[in-house]
């Protein structure tokens, strides 16, 4: 099991450039042995609103335990995954705060993942009417497991990919877009097992049509991100990731003109066993 202790000491490696040459492998994805883990993740995000009455600051935060069990699938692995503790929360200066928790998850996580991450989803954990807007489970469901390459990387090697996922609610429809790039910066060993280390940078992308209290608001926002991923080569899944992005845009409201917003977050997701 990766403790906090090593993942934070591989982290600080992992940002320092810090490791030994990584041998030619390929990377592809397989059933974990054991066929199950369980991860903990964080997603903080602030969002700046200048509206026509002012500014307007929204802080959101997410906090998740997510145990997921894997079964070997024709398209690939089959992740379904149990919701262990689930807590968001959004501070809005004009509607106060709104908090959610496990007991309002309705639902399962289902989905097939192919050998190179491309993603096929049966089922979403869901939550109710405007709730919606803060689930995570769609964004996890695709940006979880990294797309890999197909061919054998070599430290220092580069590839890109293009991430693109759609989601539809009762209040909310979006589309969101990733260009990333990842490159091998080599390996670091932690309690005894390697790791791999992914620098992640790239361009992100969404659009939005919401409706808030029978109110039609559409939102677009583009940016980049940055980060890296920690991963373990036995087991075939990531130990540790973080990610920082930065977005800027507009939100439309009928009847009035596009407002200007920015979004900026930290995402971070350890494996715990």
């Amino acid at each position: 099991m990766v403790t906090a202790t090593a993942v934070a000491t591989a982290a600080v490696a992992a940002c320092s450039g810090y490791g030994g040459p990584a041998p030619a492998r390929p990377l592809a994805y397989d059933v974990p042995t054991p066929p199950m883990a369980t991860f903990q993740m964080t997603d903080t995000t602030v969002v700046s609103v200048s509206t026509p009455m002012g500014g307007m600051v929204v802080n959101s935060g997410t906090n998740l335990t997510l145990a997921m069990t894997f079964e070997r699938a024709q398209e690939g692995v089959r992740v379904m995954g149990s919701v262990e503790l689930f807590e968001a929360s959004t501070e809005n200066p004009m509607t106060g705060v709104q908090s959610v928790d496990g007991d309002d998850l309705s639902g399962s996580l289902d989905y097939t993942i192919g050998r190179r991450g491309d993603v096929e989803v049966t089922s979403l954990p869901e939550l109710p009417g405007a709730l919606a807007q803060m689930s995570p489970f769609a964004s996890i469901a695709h940006e979880l497991f990294p797309p890999l390459p197909d061919a054998v990387v070599e430290t220092g090697g580069m590839w890109v990919d293009t991430v693109t996922w759609t989601t539809e609610m009762e209040s909310m429809e979006t589309v969101s877009t990733g260009i990333l790039s990842y490159t091998l910066v080599g390996d670091t060993l932690v309690d005894g097992r390697t790791l791999l280390n992914f620098a992640v940078t790239g361009e992100v992308s969404g659009e939005a049509e919401v409706n808030q209290g029978g109110m039609a608001i559409t939102q677009s926002m583009a940016g980049t991100t940055a980060g890296f991923i920690l991963w373990d080569a036995e087991r075939g899944l990531p130990a540790y990731q973080e990610s920082e992005r930065e977005m800027e845009g507009s939100t439309s409201v009928a009847g009035m003109p596009p407002f200007p917003m920015s979004v900026s977050g930290t995402v971070k997701v350890s494996l715990r066993n």
